[in-house]
């Protein structure tokens, strides 16, 4: 087990210029123009301090939608939410490529592409039949934790999710993609995220007991860090953010390796009905280092531009790992993508498994 240091609560404020530059606008008599660019985001990534280049090109701020999870982003889509940019993760892309859900990125209408840290254009799927289909954001780590002043184990691993001393004393997320990863660390799978036949005719009696032990699903990490204050809760599958949040309201917890690595990011979704143009400014907005300081500041990922790095204190930066993400990456586990025909079938089995205890 290890601890990851996580940087003090700090909002970026948005330039005096910026607010000065759009109420001289407005007095002069100019138009500001409402903005009808649509957004399938995740809760938290709409504040303005992440985009003020956009607002001071627009005037507004964009329309979002929020997502419940990873899966969440994918069948909306599907089912035909129109919207214009969808926040993805890279072991997304491919499946909604081959479902025709997204568009390949003109990079050369992105200008701050350039700028880009190179190691996340080098993960796998950013790059497909040489064509680009996400634009890096933010990246980081999520991680199983637990609350040594409620749970007293030696040396933790992953299969704390299933010993009988912590029965209901667990909470598992509503990302299935997530607890099959924790189910394959548990069961030993050579790649935890993608079993092999034989690792997966484990996977139901690993399923059946977490969810045995747990108290509850989750879908909001308010509801775990509520659980979390009470006592009711010990164990869990923690988001970066949520350690460092609950670490600055007194909420101990101890980080269990390994970390799950992760990197997402803005992908043109395939039915964007409002201006392209106005998309690639909003995603080259996002690419500002100003937006990588107040991603920092608000949950203490790395971002997408690398120069951002360089307007934080070094000494906040210091145990982040945002400063190295190919180390960061070389000791997480990285979830690729998996075959569709093996993702419903191990979607299946943790439905059934789910549907065993009710």
């Amino acid at each position: 087990m290890r601890h990851i240091k996580r940087p003090p609560s700090r909002l970026s404020p948005i330039p005096i210029i910026l607010l000065i530059g759009v109420l001289a606008s407005c007095q002069q008599g100019e138009t500001v123009k409402t903005t009808e660019l649509s957004l399938l985001e995740w809760n938290g990534y709409q504040y303005p301090e992440h985009y003020p280049e956009y607002i001071a090109k627009y005037g507004a701020e964009p329309r979002f939608t929020f997502l419940a999870n990873a899966d969440d982003a994918m069948q909306r889509m599907r089912t035909g939410l129109k919207v214009d940019l969808v926040h993805l993760c890279a072991n997304q892309i491919v499946e909604a490529k081959d479902q025709g859900l997204i568009r390949p990125l003109d990079t050369s209408k992105i200008p701050r592409w350039e700028e880009i840290t190179p190691e996340l254009l080098e993960l796998p799927d950013v790059r497909i039949d040489n064509e680009y289909w996400i634009a890096p954001w933010e990246w980081g780590y999520s991680t199983v934790a637990y609350n040594p002043e409620t749970i007293t184990v030696e040396n933790p691993t992953y299969d704390i999710f299933v010993d009988p001393r912590f029965k209901t004393k667990t909470a598992l997320p509503s990302d299935v993609g997530v607890n099959l990863t924790i189910a394959g660390v548990i069961g030993g799978w050579a790649i935890p995220w993608d079993p092999t036949e034989e690792e997966m005719a484990t996977a139901p009696d690993i399923f059946t007991r977490m969810f045995n032990n747990a108290r509850f699903v989750w879908t909001d990490s308010t509801q775990l860090e509520q659980a979390w204050a009470a006592g009711d809760v010990g164990i869990s599958y923690v988001f970066g953010s949520a350690t460092r949040r609950m670490t600055v309201e007194g909420l101990t917890n101890v980080i269990v390796d390994p970390v799950m690595t992760w990197m997402c990011g803005l992908s043109l979704s395939a039915n964007g009905e409002n201006s392209e143009q106005e998309a690639y400014d909003y995603i080259n907005a996002m690419l500002d280092p100003r937006s990588g300081v107040a991603l920092f500041d608000r949950f203490g990922y790395g971002h997408g531009n690398r120069m951002s790095v360089d307007l934080i204190d070094p000494k906040r930066v210091v145990g982040t790992g945002i400063d190295d993400p190919t180390s960061m990456f070389a000791q997480g586990i990285y979830s690729e993508k998996l075959p569709p025909k093996k993702k419903a079938r191990l979607f299946q089995l943790w439905y059934e498994a789910q549907a065993g205890l009710n």
